[in-house]
């Protein structure tokens, strides 16, 4: 939403008709048809607007230099790598020739970070993701506020939704394997479980899903203060609580926890395609040799170019109860409440003005606005989530 100076807070009423892009009354109406019992719609993306991605909820990680991983992608913004099309996200990775002719990919990272953070919640994602040995698509979250301490990485958490690799379906790869191995993988990692070679393996759990890249799948995440469940189309896979984590003989201290559980903190979304590197480029002649034909890169130069992961919608829930609660700032004795850098100063009379996530911005529950209609509202939460 725009940013409004401080002394226009109390005419906030007579702004909001003109300070939001409506989805359409078809996509609110389905995301509200398919809310899952118990749970409340508090912000999505439908992606039912051409063109790029809204950015009110999206901005772009940038750039190459193998991003920790040795990939060997480029990101961009540009709408051969990102644009939202027929009602669905595009992130496409591009396959082109430098001057040596050797091959080169571009492709895209599309990030919530600084617009919107989530606490707990369900997650919904619904997408078509690619194979081609060398692509590695990722649906994730990591640490807003990063409010641990430590600089390097995993000290905050990650968050994997959904990671794939396209070397697991590659007929190749599966005689080597001597079968065909799970193919989609949730995990969460932190600082004394990321796959370094001094710390244990991340948490997670994996699954065989053979369609993934010819059909739609839902991959969800159910996230609470007790743990964190995964599934896809509604068949958990992976489960794992806070307690089970922290060794019951020799209990860290609480300032510790951090690193076994740094989950309790806001996280945003990440929707990317990366190429190569240290997973996606596995399948490689170096781990392989003899028998992978992708050279050092693990990646078929040769193959089906460009590919593309598409997503329908994401959707975010809180518990039907919570996303009832107001959780707002405080009200002092006049009737104000103080926003801070968020709005200031904010006269709300007898009822809390209300945040839409999936809108953002706030309006008057009674404020009889056209345009309120039945679009679901959620209660904006405390500034500091």
């Amino acid at each position: 939403m725009s940013w409004i100076p401080h002394d226009s807070t109390r005419n906030l009423a007579s702004l909001l008709s003109v300070s939001v892009v409506i989805l359409s009354a078809a996509a609110a109406h389905a995301a509200a048809a398919s809310v899952p019992a118990g749970w409340e719609l508090v912000w999505s993306d439908e992606f039912d607007v051409d063109g790029a991605p809204n950015p009110e909820n999206w901005t772009y990680d940038l750039g190459a230099g193998g991003w920790g991983n040795n990939e060997v992608q480029t990101y961009t913004s540009d709408p051969e790598n990102v644009r939202v099309e027929d009602g669905r996200l595009i992130i496409e990775v591009q396959q082109d020739t430098d001057s040596s002719r050797s091959p080169i990919y571009t492709s895209a990272r599309l990030v919530t970070r600084g617009l919107h953070a989530w606490q707990y919640g369900r997650f919904e994602v619904r997408a078509r993701i690619p194979n081609t040995t060398g692509t590695w698509p990722a649906i994730w979250m990591l640490s807003e506020n990063a409010v641990f301490p430590g600089a390097f990485w995993p000290d905050n958490g990650e968050i994997d939704i959904m990671e794939h690799v396209g070397y697991e379906t590659d007929p190749v790869f599966h005689e080597v394997y001597g079968g065909i191995p799970e193919n989609i993988h949730g995990t969460l990692h932190t600082k004394l479980r990321n796959g370094m070679p001094t710390t244990a393996a991340p948490t997670g759990g994996s699954t065989l899903l053979t369609s993934a890249s010819d059909e739609f799948h839902t991959y969800t995440m159910v996230w609470t203060e007790e743990g964190i469940e995964m599934d896809v189309d509604g068949e958990v896979y992976f489960s794992v609580t806070k307690e089970s984590l922290i060794p019951s003989r020799n209990p860290p201290p609480p300032e510790e926890v951090f690193e076994i559980w740094p989950f309790d903190q806001p996280f945003h979304l990440l929707l990317n395609i990366a190429v190569g590197g240290t997973w996606g480029g596995h399948f490689n002649t170096d781990l392989y040799p003899g028998v992978s034909p992708y050279g050092l890169s693990g990646i078929d130069h040769d193959g089906e170019w460009p590919q593309r992961m598409e997503v329908e919608y994401i959707r975010v829930y809180a518990p039907a109860e919570a996303a009832a609660e107001w959780r707002g700032w405080p009200l002092g004795p006049s009737g104000y409440a103080d926003t801070g850098d968020w709005l200031g100063l904010l006269f709300v009379e007898e009822d809390p003005w209300v945040y839409s996530p999936s809108l953002g911005w706030l309006y008057l529950p009674e404020s009889g606005e056209e345009s309120v209609g039945d679009w679901l509202w959620a209660p904006r939460h405390a500034a500091n989530e």
